[in-house]
């Protein structure tokens, strides 16, 4: 077990997580931003934000508004609209603060709180902010900034407390009323209030005001707040197997750049950036950097510069050992987990060492001690969301794990992440920076036109990098378009359409690309449409498939000769750029432009029929141990066949390619299940899961479904795993495949008692015993028999649970070749066992079914015996017994794919601490990485007893306050789920503090 209390604090209050959005009383217009300041409802704005709606805010119910409340914990705490009204206000007195009180359900999730502090001590201190100003499509935006102190109000205005100036350069409309974290304090010291209008000059323009939140504990809630800073959260420490990391053999210097571009040979400026990134790297305070910028301003060279800076001269002396990877290329969390663990192990831990994709991102990271390590994650934007609530969140859990386990102190490696979008998991951490990569300034702008070949007046280069706003790629475009029509004189930019710099970047790249288009050959132009369809980097001897027919294809001197002339220009152009490896890519942007393009629907699909072709003509079938990188190929075919309409072909190629039949290769042996739902996303109509796979036969359609729904489930995504199963049920149903239905749907009530929507279980399990007996298999009935007893059991209706578990028995002993309950059906009878006191007949069960788990290699079911042995020994107040059980659940469940096994030990290894630790706050830590799990993946059965257990762990150490919060919690959502052991245990514990106030 891991010791809460040595894990580092670098993690920050989430300031995403208790902003809001301000609108209107009809909900429909953002007014501006609000801070959550209470459990109880309460939410702090500004005067002014009210004002905005047409509405004085003075405190009454009548005047009313609408907030938004924002999903939070990757949507496990779902969004809210509620209405609210201004329950104080401050009439004597000008100052620009208001509280709402929220109507609804009280109280709020306790992370959508802040915790307050007076700004009194935060001057010269550094803060961050998260407001609803619009950003292009974006409508939040981050702000950050120095905290310069209180300063005399303006003149005529009466205030009871000083306005706090700010330096900004983020600040600007619509984030009025957003919270100002104090980053060295932790505390929230104020909401931002007012923004300077810089004079053309730009004199003052960073300027920006905030109200003192010292100003609520005059209001009349009298809002106390916290004097001494608030102690950062303990990050979870990275876990690693002594023996691998013993096997490991990092190689000093070692690289692996195969996806980095070939270094710029017409790099220009950028030495400020270079030397801040040197300088970070040089602290080791900073251990993930993020470069943050629009597409096109030169992100992926900087960090390809600064790999080169770092190689000419390592700092310290000792050279780092680098990897890149681009996820544009290959987005796949599996694919780069693999690699990484490869690449830090020197080669010595395999894939197959560990199977589990959180496993592999421990190992990971915690061998970043060994030696410095350098990783280059660029692209990091095409893994992250792009749009709602979750925005900036990275989507892959393994992934968002390796992040934060990268951000976590204890050792001497640095992560550079290229990213259009802020990292937003690791902005609450004190160890990340993020690095805003701007445009270039007039003279870098100027020395790169000249070294694409663009001449012409120093003032009208510089005109030009003015008007197109100093962007990078729209530079080169600019200066490809000017060499190819007109010589390279810039005299001739007039012909381009006007520049409007209202407009976003991603349109004054396409304008730039419509002008260069027109410019090309039609064997040009037709060689980039064609060549867009693929997505990863295409080396040379494929460009066959995709340059112009005739007459190169059939004469090989003569197809040099045309590969030459076209290809030569384009990498010049910058249009086309090769790697390390020799292989050439487009830029997303040109890509995207180009994609666009294609003559015909019909042209396409042909294409993507002959990039598939390709892929099957250089995979590898007869690999007899397979890795993900042995499969790239196949995948590719895939992904080529579903944009050629031959889903059908395609779907056997997944199975028998990809999976190889009922082995599971790509998702039981190897664990790729981000992967594999990346290629069944290919599959549906633009994507979207939640529409019907486009398939012709019944049968595989519900297959393709059914493998959805497994692959959502082992990634935590439970709620999204319920609706896939629900449609692969529909669709076996359809073609009456009655077995495949039956199995859907137990799987279906599974889902649902995992995610503690009990009351909807019944009607499941009563289809599932419909459809057992539609396809005549009494295994199937079996499995509904143990799932109306698991029902029954949780609900409190213990004699209706013995009924159904015993007719299981029956049927086991009578119908099946092992005549006892396993997997789930075993752990869930031995549970109800347990509960009711027949502990030996429990053990009993947990030992067959341990038994026949491990002989079919059910690592999952495996970990949950031995929890429930844990527990058992427990009870009969086994110390060494419960802990051997526990650590060997937790070892496995580290190394496998499963959350919910993993949740299940963290809680058992609590259970221990309970009984035989001291009695203080050390088993928080593990309780807290269980709840998280828990709300993230919607296991609320789990985060129930998660809670409950927080709560006993402070009532042992005496502290009363968090104690009942957490126990309110766990009751209210007991009673809720009607889960009866839940409001047993909740009960128990609340008589224990009433004898103990």
């Amino acid at each position: 077990m891991r010791g809460g209390l040595d894990a580092p604090r670098v993690i920050l209050q989430d300031v995403r997580q208790f902003t809001v959005q301000i609108r209107d009383p009809a909900g429909e217009r953002v007014l501006g931003t609000g801070v959550v300041i209470s459990r109880q409802g309460l939410v702090a704005t500004c005067a002014h934000v009210i004002r905005a709606g047409g509405l004085e805010p003075r405190a009454s119910r009548r005047c009313r508004v609408t907030v938004y409340l924002p999903s939070i914990n990757r949507g496990a705490v779902s969004a809210e609209l509620r209405s609210a009204w201004v329950v104080a206000s401050f009439s004597d007195s000008d100052d620009d603060l208001v509280c709402l009180q929220l109507d609804g359900e009280l109280p709020l999730p306790h992370q959508r709180v802040a915790v307050l502090g007076g700004a009194r001590d935060s001057a010269w201190h550094t803060f961050s902010s998260y407001g609803y100003r619009e950003l292009g499509d974006y409508l939040g935006a981050w702000a950050r900034g120095m905290i310069l102190g209180e300063v005399e109000p303006p003149a005529g205005r009466r205030l009871l407390l000083d306005p706090v100036q700010l330096e900004s350069k983020n600040i600007d409309a619509g984030m009025s009323g957003a919270a100002v974290l104090d980053v060295e304090r932790n505390l929230v010291v104020g909401v931002v209030a007012e923004t300077w209008v810089a004079e053309p000059a730009g004199k003052d323009r960073d300027t920006a005001w905030a109200v003192n939140a010292g100003l609520l504990e005059l209001s009349p809630l009298r809002i106390d707040l916290r004097d001494d800073p608030l102690p950062l959260v303990h990050a979870e420490p990275p876990l690693v197997q002594p023996a691998l990391a013993e096997r490991a053999r990092p190689r000093e210097g070692a690289r692996h750049m195969d996806f980095a571009p070939l270094p710029l040979a017409e790099w220009v400026g950028r030495d400020l950036l270079l030397s801040e990134l040197t300088e970070y790297l040089g602290e080791q305070r900073h251990l993930v950097i993020s470069l943050v910028g629009f597409g096109g301003e030169g992100k992926t060279s900087i960090a390809r510069k600064w790999v080169e800076v770092l190689t000419a001269a390592p700092p310290g002396g000792q050279r780092l050992s680098v990897f890149w990877w681009s996820f544009t290329e290959r987005a796949s969390a599996d694919d780069f987990l693999e690699a990484a663990l490869d690449f830090v192990s020197g080669g010595a831990i395999a894939p197959g060492d560990l199977p589990d994709g959180r496993a592999r991102a421990e190992c990971v990271a915690g061998l970043l001690n060994a030696h410095p390590f350098l990783f280059v994650l660029d692209g990091l934007e095409v893994m992250q969301h792009q749009g709602g609530d979750e925005y900036g969140s990275v989507k892959s859990a393994d992934l968002r794990d390796f992040l934060t386990f990268f951000a976590t102190p204890d050792h001497r490696s640095t992560c550079l992440i290229t990213t259009r979008a802020p990292v937003f998991d690791l902005v609450p951490y004190v160890t990340h920076r993020q690095v805003d990569v701007d445009p270039l300034d007039t003279d870098q702008g100027v020395e790169l036109l000249r070294n694409l070949g663009v001449f012409g007046p120093d003032a009208s280069l510089r005109q030009v990098v003015h008007d197109w706003g100093g962007h990078a790629l729209t530079l080169s475009l600019v200066a490809a378009y000017l060499t190819t029509r007109h010589h390279g004189d810039v005299r001739r930019v007039t012909s381009l359409p006007t520049p409007d710099p209202h407009l976003p970047r991603d349109v004054l790249v396409r304008r730039v690309l419509q002008e260069y288009n027109a410019s090309l050959s039609s064997e040009e132009r037709t060689f980039l449409e064609r060549y867009s369809v693929f997505r990863t980097p295409m080396p040379d001897e494929a460009l066959r498939l995709i340059l112009p027919e005739a007459p190169w294809a059939e004469a090989d001197e003569e197809w040099q000769q045309a590969r030459t002339a076209i290809f030569r220009h384009l990498l010049a152009a910058r249009i086309v750029r090769r790697d390390t490896s020799g292989r050439t890519q487009m830029h997303p942007l040109v890509r995207d432009f180009f994609v666009q393009q294609a003559a015909s629907d019909d042209a396409r699909r042909a294409l993507h029929r002959r990039a598939m072709e390709y892929y099957l003509s250089t995979s590898r079938p007869d690999v007899s141990r397979h890795t993900l990188e042995d499969l790239e190929d196949v995948v590719e075919a895939v992904h080529h066949a579903c944009g050629a309409g031959l889903h059908d072909h395609a779907c056997d190629l997944v199975h028998e390619r990809l999976y190889e039949g009922d082995r599971g290769l790509l998702t039981r042996e190897l664990n790729a299940y981000e992967t594999a739902l990346a290629v069944f996303a290919d599959f549906y109509p633009k994507g979207e899961l939640s529409r019907h796979p486009l398939v012709t036969d019944g049968t595989s359609r519900g297959w393709i479904q059914h493998e959805v729904a497994m692959c959502l489930q082992m990634l935590g995504r439970l709620r999204e795993a319920a609706m896939a199963t629900r449609r692969a049920m529909q669709a076996f149903k359809a073609v009456g495949v009655w077995h495949d239905a039956a199995v859907s749907c137990q799987n279906m009530a599974e889902l649902y008692l995992s995610l503690g929507a009990l009351p909807t279980c019944g009607p499941l399990i009563a289809e599932a015993y419909d459809l057992a007996h539609r396809a005549g298999d009494e295994e199937d009935v079996l499995v509904a028999e143990t799932l109306r007893g698991a029902l029954a059991y949780l609900e409190g209706r213990t004699e209706e649970a013995g009924t159904a578990f015993a007719e299981a028995l029956r049927i086991a002993r009578e119908h099946t070749p092992i005549p006892a309950l396993y997997s789930s059906s075993g752990i869930r009878y031995a549970d109800y066992l347990r509960r009711l006191g027949r502990t030996d007949e429990a053990r009993r069960v947990h030992e067959v079914n341990l038994e026949v788990c491990r002989a079919a290699g059910w690592r999952g079911d495996e970990v949950g015996c031995l929890t429930g042995l844990g527990d058992l020994a427990l009870e009969s107040g086994d110390s060494d017994g419960a802990r051997h059980w526990y650590d060997l659940a937790e070892r496995i469940s580290r190394g496998i794919t499963r959350r919910d096994v993993l949740i299940g030990a963290l809680l058992g290894q609590a259970r221990w601490r309970l009984r035989f630790g001291p009695p203080d706050k050390s088993g928080l830590h593990d309780l807290r990485q269980a709840l998280t799990m828990a709300v993230t993946g919607g296991y609320r059965l789990a985060e129930i007893e998660a809670h409950l257990l927080v709560a006993e762990t402070y009532v042992r150490a005496g502290d009363q306050e968090p104690a009942w919060e957490a126990l309110n919690q766990a009751e209210h959502m007991s009673i809720e789920a009607g889960y009866h052991w839940g409001r047993q245990s909740a009960q128990a514990l609340t008589t224990l503090l009433d004898r103990n106030p």
